[in-house]
């Protein structure tokens, strides 16, 4: 297949290593610096976003606030080329694909669920998406082949095809990205409470605090680009561990260690 990747960072890059032996690939980005890293390290590089089409498929991998932009200034030309998107929130891509989107465009939403917290083209890794999930969100211009398409990729690079509803897709991602984001980023501020001792840290506290080294920009946008479902997920958490507070408090061991199995059973769904 000829494969378009717009963005080079983290995850576009990742999918320009990941693809490039079986098909050709061709990115671009924005940033001078990042088509330079790119084009070091043997891909192919398009002067202009227009370049990447046509194509059998346009991988957009660019930041959230930038998708839907993009694939606008794609569609108008895609010829066909089935554009599939990376972000982590879906109903921005629904809303475009089912209004302003022309008629021949082939717009399928798609969200591989894995990443660091590095960024840039210096952190990509062929192996990024290997055994991980590949979310896939039809749109209103999805048909079945340009869905096969999106299939093909997300298998190629490794991982493991789901395919859910834009409102289904964003509910759940409050819940696995936004809240654990800024449950993180308040353990993280706690934690300073600590010092001296907080550069003792064990791996438990590193661990649980790894979401708060998301670059600020990238977390504002996961927090405030779904903020209802965000707010309603942050909620939960502070109901939890007002509960779990409470118990404590109250000396109440029974309920405490009732809730500890509950999160310590969900836990086990994830191995």
């Amino acid at each position: 297949m000829k494969i378009g990747i717009a963005g080079l960072g983290l995850i576009g890059g990742s999918l320009a290593l990941a693809l490039r032996d079986r098909h050709e690939v061709t990115g671009y980005d924005n940033d001078e610096r990042a088509r330079g890293a790119a084009k070091a390290d043997g891909i192919r590089i398009a002067t202009h976003l227009d370049d990447l089409v046509p194509a059998d498929v346009v991988l957009v991998a660019t930041p959230l606030s930038a998708i839907v932009p993009t694939l606008e200034q794609l569609a108008a030309h895609s010829d066909g080329a089935v554009l599939l998107d990376t972000g982590s929130l879906k109903r921005a891509v629904a809303d475009y694909a089912a209004g302003r989107a022309p008629a021949g465009a082939r717009i399928v939403g798609g969200h591989p669920m894995a990443g660091t917290t590095s960024a840039g083209f210096s952190a990509a890794d062929p192996g990024l998406f290997r055994g991980r999930a590949f979310l896939l969100v039809p749109t209103a211009r999805s048909d079945d082949g340009a869905m096969a398409v999106a299939g093909t990729v997300a298998r190629e690079v490794g991982a493991v095809v789901t395919v859910c509803s834009a409102d289904v897709h964003d509910r759940a991602m409050a819940r696995l990205v936004a809240g654990p984001l800024a449950a993180a980023a308040a353990l993280a501020v706690a934690g300073a409470q600590a010092e001296p001792l907080l550069g003792a840290a064990g791996p438990g506290f590193r661990d649980s605090t790894r979401l708060a080294d998301t670059p600020a920009d990238l977390a504002a946008e996961l927090l405030f680009g779904n903020g209802a479902d965000a707010a309603a997920a942050i909620g939960s958490i502070i109901e939890g561990l007002t509960q779990l507070r409470d118990a404590v408090e109250r000396g109440d061991r029974d309920y405490a260690r009732s809730f500890l199995q509950a999160a310590r059973s969900v836990r086990s769904e994830l191995s």
